[in-house]
């Protein structure tokens, strides 16, 4: 028996070189533009795109799962949670829109509360937190830039919800951080802009030291450069912490589905591939809300970002994914801990557990294995187990570094049945 360290976690599934998921706020959606984005997306170019939800909105016919008084299930609801189960909503942005006017603390405290056993007497967990909205969003977790504006994870504040995280099957994190660049933890010295970009830091958590003396507000390089890293809520509580995707600059509080023409633009593409990257699209696909029956919902410039963005997926250059699949593989490839032996001519890979940086040394649940690829010499003659139980597995060609790999089944794409009633 002798250890292998010839085999390696290829950084995507195969074949691609890079990962992208369309993570959109739910803000201004109703029900008929919600089926409207996916059928576009999901059925016409065949994307799996994920989406969010509101536990509660504010916006006439936004879609919902409560009515306004916190309690009553809407219309909404049923379809809401579906797409849950389906993985066609695989985020919650926060406990609903108060956007001009904080919650009243007992009607938040109940309404989250509320949202949080409807959603376990379904069965029904549900993975990323997204903030949301103005500074009147009180139930937001606390963020670099604004640390005194948001309440949720706070526990001497009434407006604390955070300790239903557990319950609610919280993993992942928006800390209302972006990115103008594909984001993947490592340090690539050749990488576009990266250089400047880590002396300007440098400079504006000098100039926010001096001046503001709050080093909780200071950037550090690993959050220019990683997608996603641990965060410790003020109650103690850990959380897996993302930082998204907004391209141009300008378009960080307008960012809608006519903006994907920039972010999604061949020029963005290409970079993203070039760098081996992961982006997390950060987008409004429900705004603007102005669209006249008859007219493309999509303008042609950004059907046509979308469609290329398709056919990087098609053609295996581009990983897209669901937020929920793309940080489960992310964080999963970075964490798991395996050996590798070879007996004879056979090689194993046992997969031991994975370290956790929030919740510590634990086994892998299957959709966090989902997609995972190993390159290994002889991937004919190498075999997977988890508990003493042989893995299903595909063999793969060589890929652009000329490396065979075997590779466990991709997580599946959300199911649309909810778009085709």
């Amino acid at each position: 028996m002798l250890e292998n360290n010839s085999i390696t976690i290829r950084p995507f599934p195969y074949p691609y070189k890079a990962g992208l998921a369309i993570c959109s706020d739910i803000d201004t959606c109703d029900r008929t533009s919600f089926l409207k984005i996916h059928r576009y997306l999901n059925l016409e170019l065949g994307l799996p795109v994920s989406d969010s939800f509101f536990p509660l909105g504010q916006d006439p016919g936004q879609m919902a799962y409560f009515l306004k008084d916190g309690k009553t299930p809407s219309p909404d609801a049923p379809l809401i949670c579906r797409a849950i189960q389906d993985g066609l909503i695989d985020s919650i942005h926060s406990w609903g829109d108060f956007n001009g006017s904080p919650p009243d603390p007992f009607f938040l405290k109940n309404l989250a509360k509320n949202m949080t056993n409807a959603l376990n007497a379904e069965s029904i967990k549900i993975r990323i937190w997204i903030n949301h909205g103005d500074p009147c969003n009180y139930q937001n977790f606390i963020v670099r830039l604004q640390p005194d504006n948001y309440k949720g994870d706070d526990p001497d504040s009434p407006y604390y919800t955070a300790d239903l995280l557990d319950d609610l099957g919280i993993n992942y994190y928006w800390w209302s951080e972006l990115a103008g660049w594909p984001l993947s933890g490592k340090w690539n010295r050749y990488s576009p802009g990266l250089w400047p970009r880590l002396g300007i830091n440098a400079l504006k958590n000098m100039v926010k030291s001096f001046i503001i003396k709050e080093k909780f507000r200071n950037r550090t390089s690993e959050q220019l450069t990683d997608l996603m890293l641990p965060f410790t809520l003020r109650d103690g509580r850990k959380l897996m912490a993302f930082t998204r995707f907004c391209y141009p600059p300008e378009s960080k509080i307008a960012a809608t589905r006519y903006t994907l023409r920039h972010s999604l633009g061949i020029n963005q593409l290409q970079k993203l591939i070039n760098q081996q990257g992961y982006m997390v699209l950060y987008t409004h696909l429900a705004l603007p809300e102005l669209w006249k029956p008859g007219k493309s919902f999509f303008p042609n410039p950004d059907q046509k970002a979308l469609k290329g963005l398709a056919r990087y997926y098609n053609n295996g250059k581009i990983w897209v994914a669901s937020t929920l699949s793309l940080l489960n593989y992310y964080n999963t490839s970075r964490n798991l801990v395996w050996k590798s032996r070879t007996f004879g001519e056979k090689h194993i890979i046992t997969i031991q557990y994975i370290n956790d940086p929030c919740r510590g040394q634990r086994t892998p649940e299957s959709h966090e294995l989902a997609g995972i690829c190993f390159y290994c010499p002889e991937p004919e003659n190498t075999h997977i187990f988890l508990n003493k139980k042989q893995l299903n597995t595909q063999i793969n060609k060589p890929d652009h570094t000329g490396k065979p790999s075997l590779a466990l089944a991709l997580p599946p794409a959300p199911k649309t049945r909810v778009l085709e009633e």
